[in-house]
């Protein structure tokens, strides 16, 4: 019933936001023209900031956000279901990295790599640039980014005489070391059954050597050793021999957070947006916390879970010179600078970090050169569900690393049309 009700408040929402964006012109009274983009909730009013700074450089073009829900899901709802009824109410997409492959193959946004010279496209770190590519074309700008790191406790791995891991062996046993459950565990994570389960899954994976989907050929290599290895890995974590709480299963990335933040983990890992919570008088482990990118195997390499948001011009809009003028506007680092400082949001320049002393800017431009993508195809909505379902399975005990793999491996090939 709970459910039901979630569901029809959901629609209630979606139908209520695109029925009040509906209501546009294409100029205002004064003759600017109106970019209008969907945008999740802005509490600090950084985004309202930047906008007007466009609007003073370029007094006749306009940004005007549409805010919608706090749930990414839900705005790519609102997305998908205003390009479908053919409302043209959007000419500008603020999209997530998961949304770039699904909405370039349904003809829903332009591809802009013919838009910008090399030198443009040469600012964004890579990984950044690579979340927005599709089938040879470049469909998103990144603006802002982010990358899964493994946080750690400087002062007890020094106070040990260990230093931080670069392989995933030497971080069990210094887990196992210095942990002493329950006041302190050894590993904290996602565990949930949700998309932050696929963004740790993706990460192990590589470590491990392994392969999710390779989006250029469809080859899906969930049933490979590698896999299996990497989710027998992370079952092991809640094992017998335990170095994670045994709640983890339930885990998204604020109550690890917590944990952490709290003195009762030594490895955690999350999100770079920890670093600076972590910072605040109140927290136990201000001035003693180290970030690292994830560590691997022998086989393997180390991954951070690509994320990030950046913008897209609809292929509907009738203002796409204008719209263009916005996203160089934000490739430069005014704006993306104005972010950081008043929402912490990591940009997508290079330039914005080899210019900074800033030391933990330094640590997480290292990580960011190592980032994955999760895989770049219109179906992985559906793929990343499978994966979860069948990695919760493992970690809950209800199949084997090689049962649930197996059959992870056949539903992303049959979603894929890739059946053996």
């Amino acid at each position: 019933m709970i459910s039901l009700v979630n569901k029809i408040l959901t629609l209630c929402c979606l139908f209520a936001l695109l029925a009040a964006a509906c209501k546009r012109s294409d100029k205002s009274a004064d003759g600017t023209v109106e970019l209008r983009v969907l945008m999740a909730p802005d509490p600090e009013g950084v985004w309202r900031e930047v906008f007007e700074d466009f609007h003073r450089i370029n007094p006749g073009i306009r940004v005007i956000p549409i805010e919608g829900p706090t749930a990414t899901n839900t705005r790519e709802d609102l997305y998908v279901t205003s390009f479908l009824s053919n409302s043209g109410v959007y000419d500008l997409v603020f999209a997530d990295v998961p949304w770039v492959a699904k909405f370039a193959a349904a003809g829903w946004i332009d591809d802009l790599s013919e838009r910008g010279d090399p030198a443009l496209w040469d600012r964004f770190i890579a990984g950044a640039l690579e979340g927005g590519r599709h089938d040879g074309g470049i469909y998103r700008m990144p603006v802002q980014m982010d990358g899964g790191v493994l946080f750690y406790r400087a002062d007890l791995l020094r106070e040990a005489n260990e230093k931080p891991p670069e392989f995933v062996h030497d971080m069990l046993r210094i887990a196992r070391k210095l942990q002493s459950p329950p006041e302190r565990w050894g590993y904290v994570w996602q565990g949930k059954q949700y998309e932050g389960l696929s963004c740790d899954f993706n990460e192990v994976l590589a470590g491990f050597g392994g392969t999710w989907i390779d989006a250029e050929t469809g080859h899906v290599g969930l049933d490979e050793p590698q896999a299996i290895a990497a989710v027998s890995f992370l079952a092991s974590c809640l094992g017998p021999d335990a170095i994670s709480p045994p709640g983890t299963t339930t885990y998204e990335e604020e109550a690890g957070r917590q944990l952490f933040e709290s003195g009762r983990a030594v490895f955690h890992r999350n999100w770079p947006y920890v670093w600076k919570l972590a910072q605040r008088e109140t927290s136990t482990v201000r001035g003693k916390m180290g970030m690292i990118p994830m560590p691997r195997t022998e086989q393997g390499t180390h991954a951070a879970t690509l994320g990030g948001w950046g913008f897209a011009i609809t292929s509907s809009s009738q203002h796409k010179d204008e719209a263009w003028k916005f996203l160089k506007y934000m490739a430069t680092l005014g704006p993306v600078s104005a972010l950081y400082e008043g929402n912490g949001s990591l940009p997508a320049l290079h330039e914005f970090y080899q210019t900074s002393p800033d030391a933990f800017l330094q640590q997480i431009y290292v990580v960011f050169q190592n980032t994955k993508p999760r895989p770049t195809v219109p179906q992985y909505a559906q793929a990343s569900d499978i994966l979860q379902r069948y990695v919760s399975s493992v970690l809950t005990g209800r199949l084997s690393p090689e049962e649930a793999m197996r059959a992870a491996a056949k539903e992303t090939r049959l979603l894929l049309g890739k059946e053996k």
